[in-house]
């Protein structure tokens, strides 16, 4: 469940292709324990999608798997068990994730339940950029095509993207 096209050099490889050539690496190697750090933090939805269901996969065939990460909601879809660790040490085990919600265990993580930031209203203000039909290329190819965008007074404005499902 992990396919790479085994022609291309690694320096061509994305990110999240490169992560999963170290995987298969390993399991060549014979590995009988993975202990993944973090290995969604590079990877676009679909990719994280992928690998799960490779995870599950090998577990399903014995192999034994530590999957390190503080995305909680991740946790919870794919382990068994959790070990939560708070300044090094064990705060609490959760012996079954999927029935366990992410407030309970980000309160094992802090020491404390965790409450959402207050908000007040929203009000922005008057325009202070605005980008109408920008376009520009880099050394891979055209970098952004016909972008436009606008941003008022009080707004932030997020722009992400992540290589390896379709781009670089």
């Amino acid at each position: 469940g992990l396919s790479l096209d085994p022609t291309l050099p690694v320096s061509a490889l994305s990110v999240g292709e490169q992560q999963r050539l170290e995987i298969i690496k390993a399991l060549f190697r014979g590995a009988k324990l993975l202990i993944l750090d973090e290995p969604t933090a590079v990877l676009a939805p679909g990719e994280v999608d992928g690998l799960f269901a490779a995870l599950r996969s090998m577990a399903g065939q014995g192999l034994g798997i530590i999957f390190i990460s503080h995305k909680l909601n991740e946790v919870r879809a794919l382990t068994h068990r959790c070990v939560v660790l708070r300044h090094g040490k064990v705060a609490g085990r959760v012996d079954d994730p999927a029935n366990t919600t992410s407030s309970a265990m980000a309160q094992l993580m802090c020491g404390r339940e965790i409450l959402p930031p207050a908000r007040g209203p929203s009000t922005p203000g008057a325009t202070v950029l605005t980008l109408d039909g920008i376009s520009t290329s880099g050394h891979l190819g055209t970098a952004l095509r016909d972008v436009s965008l606008s941003v008022r007074e009080g707004e932030i404005l997020g722009i992400a993207g992540v290589s390896g499902n379709g781009q670089r």
